[in-house]
């Protein structure tokens, strides 16, 4: 348990923090110790403090520095894009394609999809900017997209190329929790094995004919991304 000077110097540089840029130097711990008057084992768990709740982020060598998460908001109100919503905020997303092979289904994908031959899935890894953020496997329903390599080496936004085939892709259902990946998973988005990370899974229909399209089964990092559900 922290100690309450330490909690004391955390909340004060809390309320600085919310009001700075992100990517902004917070003062060092030598800075800390000369301004608060406490010791350096008070002035490191203030700062570890402000790193639970992704107030900050350290980095070995350069310092720390004020640090935003992005919320991505689930919603039917919204288009079911990871382009789309990382576009809106201002910030980059690319993709990048790790795989496309025909194979059986889970269970659980294949209770949503129906059918009974192999599908269609999608591996990809997203980034934020420059971060890796997002792993993507997404599993689509015979016929939906039937040159996906194809089409994937054109759009990137798996959404905008369903649209450009004349389909409307919404959300029907979608489960966010939070869970710890696979270690091949923790590899490709830069964790350690063991770490937590965002786990959300979704069926996309088209919405002019409800016929199923896609799901998606993807990890997320939560030190850059909060997720937001509004349905």
């Amino acid at each position: 348990m922290s100690d309450p000077r330490s909690r004391q110097v955390a909340a004060e540089l809390a309320e600085e923090i919310r009001t700075l840029p992100k990517g902004t130097r917070v003062p060092s711990e030598h800075q800390l110790m000369a301004r608060f008057g406490v010791s350096r084992s008070t002035a490191r768990s203030a700062l570890q403090q402000l790193e639970h709740p992704y107030l900050v982020r350290r980095s070995q060598g350069a310092g720390t520095f004020v640090h935003r998460r992005l919320d991505y908001v689930i919603s039917r109100n919204r288009r079911p894009s990871l382009h789309h919503q990382l576009d809106e905020s201002g910030s980059r997303a690319r993709t990048f394609v790790l795989s496309v092979r025909r194979e059986q289904p889970p269970p659980e994908v294949r209770e949503l999809l129906g059918g009974t031959g192999p599908l269609t899935r999608l591996e990809r890894l997203a980034y934020l900017d420059d971060e890796v953020v997002t792993f993507l496997q997404e599993w689509f329903a015979d016929d939906v997209v039937p040159h996906l390599e194809v089409g994937m080496n054109v759009i990137d936004s798996v959404e905008e190329l369903l649209r450009g085939l004349r389909f409307s892709p919404v959300r029907s259902w979608c489960r966010v929790t939070v869970d710890v990946p696979p270690d091949r998973v923790c590899d490709r988005l830069e964790l350690d094995h063991g770490s937590h990370a965002w786990s959300v899974d979704s069926l996309n229909l088209d919405q002019e004919t409800g016929r199923p399209l896609f799901v998606s089964c993807n990890w997320t990092r939560i030190d850059l991304i909060r997720f937001v559900c509004e349905l």
